[in-house]
């Protein structure tokens, strides 16, 4: 079985690898640590989806070419006084062609009703915590990077860290799950 999304029609991207590393590292400190909490899993996985929307409004700011690459996102992509956490406003400054390709009506959901959990539900001892959590956002960020790592090795990206990742392993265990065996 192998993960191939559709990119014929995904316009060329500019490359942000160490943005894209950073939010894997996100999603997997909140989908594989030994300590499982909800709602800790779900604040962590949407800063995830954060940050792989922000790189598509990023701009090279620092170390251009090193793997540790810095970058600042360009707020001028969200409508002025606009929250740069809300997911949704986030979706909505991609490109046509990525935003298809990243979403189906159901994901595009997930981020409507998680749309500002990273600011409202990050502390979650504070009464406006979310108090009901769902894996949907866990999922959709897995699926999200999954599909970001793909379009990236096709479109020729040469940093290590998108090449090494086994994104099929990553998506059918995590996305669509079915018996996953490890051939040496």
């Amino acid at each position: 079985m192998e993960f191939i999304p559709d990119i014929s029609q995904v316009e060329k991207i500019d490359f942000r690898p160490y943005m894209v590393e950073c939010g894997f590292d996100y999603y997997m400190v909140a989908a594989k640590s030994s300590h499982q909490r909800m709602e800790v899993q779900c604040v962590m996985s949407a800063l995830a989806i954060e940050i792989i929307l922000k790189s598509f409004n990023a701009n090279a700011a620092g170390n251009q070419g090193q793997l540790n690459e810095i970058y600042k996102f360009d707020r001028s992509s969200l409508p002025k006084k606009s929250d740069p956490h809300d997911l949704v406003l986030l979706a909505d400054a991609l490109s046509p062609s990525v935003s298809k390709y990243l979403f189906d009506e159901h994901d595009l959901e997930v981020i409507e009703e998680n749309r500002t959990i990273f600011k409202s539900s990050r502390y979650v001892y504070e009464q406006t915590a979310n108090t009901i959590h769902y894996d949907d956002i866990i999922k959709l960020a897995a699926k999200m990077l999954c599909k970001v790592i793909y379009l990236y090795k096709k479109q020729g990206c040469a940093d290590p860290f998108i090449i090494h990742t086994n994104i099929n392993e990553l998506y059918f265990a995590d996305v669509q799950q079915v018996f996953w065996t490890k051939v040496p």
